[in-house]
C-alpha cells in the first residue's frame, strides 16, 4: 500500500502512512481506549513539521518543483490529520483549535479530498465520529 492510500469507511478514515509519515489508524466504532494515546496529536506534530519544511525551502536554492513538492506532501498530510479521528476532548479542542490557525481565512470546502468530498465534509465527519464514540463511551 503507497501512502497515497486513503481508506474512508462511512465516517470514519483509517489512514495507512509510509515512511517519512507517521503510522497513523483511527478506531473502526466500539469503545476507544481510554489508556491509549491520542492519535490527533502525533498528526498535528507532523503536519506542524511538514509545514516547516515548506516555509523553510528556498526556491533560490531547491527550486520552485521542491517547493511544489513539499506544499503538495503537507497539503495531503493536512488531508490525513483532519481524517485522523481524536479520541479525546482534548485531542479534538487540539485539532479544531490548529486547524483554525492553519488554515485561517481558507475555507475547507474548497479543497477537494481524495475520496471526493471536501476537506471541510472530512472534517465535519471526523468531529462527529470523534464526539459520538465519547458519547457512546459515556452511556456505557
Amino acid at each position: 500500500m503507497n501512502r497515497r492510500d486513503v481508506v474512508h469507511s462511512g465516517l470514519i478514515a483509517a489512514t495507512v502512512l509510509a515512511v517519512p509519515a507517521v503510522c497513523l489508524l483511527t478506531p473502526h466504532g466500539g469503545r476507544l481506549r481510554s489508556d491509549a494515546p491520542d492519535p490527533i496529536f502525533a498528526a498535528i506534530a507532523e503536519h506542524k513539521r511538514l509545514w516547516a519544511d515548506v516555509q523553510a525551502c528556498d526556491t533560490t536554492r531547491d527550486g520552485e518543483e521542491r517547493l511544489g513538492e513539499l506544499v503538495t506532501e503537507a497539503d495531503w498530510y493536512f488531508e490525513c490529520m483532519i481524517g485522523t479521528v481524536p479520541t479525546t476532548l482534548a485531542g479534538m479542542l487540539a485539532l479544531v483549535s490548529y486547524v483554525h490557525q492553519a488554515n485561517p481565512g481558507l475555507p475547507l470546502g474548497v479543497h477537494d479530498a481524495d475520496d471526493g468530498g471536501t476537506w471541510e465534509d472530512l472534517f465535519l465527519a471526523t468531529l462527529k465520529a470523534s464526539l459520538s464514540s465519547m458519547v457512546t463511551e459515556v452511556r456505557v
